[in-house]
């Protein structure tokens, strides 16, 4: 582990992690010293100023734990998911590009910092307006802390960004253009495989949209607006479609270039071999450098079908766009498509 590495990791913990779950359990000491104060049952849910949600007086306390424990998943999955098995069959290569900290990591740990303020400050402004009330229904509205949390959960995330120090990168892994698979000219070289998702990275899609519904109804239970509760379902429902559309490819190479497939039929990606400018095998690390796993897009224009960590294939476009593939054998890969990327320019040329 490289010292830049070594100062994002130990910056993440405590933005990502001690901070967050120190403002949380200061929180759930001082409900806990309010708690005999406010009426039973208590006001959990408010509509506009009117509370229109009622429930144990416990309630704000549970919601803070549950909040603590999608905080620590959320560092977990930061902290592990550069650690993550590969699926492939074969080892990487000892030039492999290493286990490296990533930019989803750092904004893992500023999100766990927004999320801690907004879930503090309206949990203590839903118990201390019950206060010495013999009646929850009688409580005043919070649409003002909630505001104020809303404010503090994006302020919260931005400076838990900057707070952190940029996150390292290893240079990438340096290896040559794919070597063309011997053939003759009389000879038509198609290789199929299939791209299927590491048992890791459907935990983790799987892990998500339960860890964001869970979140949903914490929101709702603590009267955070309805529009939040409905965008947080939103992203359920995307993680579910993701899970259906993106989590097996049938991949072809023949003259014609590259063809993936999901197994569902949609999305498919054609690359014609007169578009491509060169093909390569490489190492990928889907969380570091696309942030997931699934049909993934990066910046610098690099998209892919990243299913699981280990090998893969790189093409480099004519218009200089780079589109990967995880799959087993990439270097046979490669080089089956090599010998259509070198037919087809071999095609081009003025006779």
């Amino acid at each position: 582990m490289t010292p830049a590495v070594r100062r994002a990791r130990t910056a993440f913990v405590w933005i990502g992690l001690v901070i967050p779950l120190a403002a949380i359990a200061a929180a759930m000491v001082i409900v806990a010293l309010w708690l005999p104060e406010i009426p039973e049952p208590s006001a959990i849910h408010w509509s506009g100023d009117t509370p229109d949600g009622f429930g144990p007086r416990w309630t704000p306390l549970a919601i803070l734990a549950g909040i603590a424990a999608m905080i620590v998943a959320f560092a977990a999955l930061a902290w592990f998911a550069h650690r993550l098995p590969s699926s492939s069959r074969t080892a990487p290569p000892a030039n492999g590009r290493a286990a490296e900290w990533s930019s989803t990591s750092r904004a893992l740990g500023a999100t766990n910092l927004g999320l801690a303020a907004l879930i503090v400050t309206t949990t203590l402004a839903m118990v201390g307006s019950q206060r010495g009330l013999g009646d929850a229904a009688d409580a005043p509205g919070i649409g003002g802390a909630t505001i104020l949390g809303l404010a503090l959960l994006v302020v919260g995330a931005v400076v838990g960004w900057f707070l952190q120090p940029r996150a390292p990168r290893s240079e990438e892994t340096r290896t040559a253009d794919a070597t063309p698979l011997p053939s003759t000219d009389s000879e038509r070289v198609v290789w199929i495989g299939r791209a299927t998702i590491a048992r890791s990275g459907l935990a983790v899609l799987g892990g998500s949209a339960v860890v964001v519904s869970a979140l949903a109804a914490v929101m709702a239970a603590s009267g955070v607006s309805v529009v939040a509760v409905v965008t947080m379902l939103a992203c359920v429902v995307l993680v579910l479609a993701a899970l259906l559309l993106t989590t097996s490819f049938r991949v072809r190479i023949g003259p014609w270039g590259l063809r993936v497939r999901s197994s569902a039929g949609w999305p498919r990606i054609e690359i014609p071999a007169s578009d491509i400018a060169a093909v390569r095998r490489i190492e990928v690390d889907p969380f570091a450098e696309f942030g997931g796993w699934g049909m993934r897009y990066a910046a610098g224009g690099r998209s892919g079908v990243v299913l699981r960590a280990g090998e893969g294939f790189e093409v480099s476009r004519v218009g200089g766009r780079r589109f990967v593939v995880t799959v087993d054998d990439a270097e046979t890969a490669a080089a089956a498509l090599a010998v259509a990327v070198g037919r087809s320019k071999a095609g081009r040329r003025p006779s």
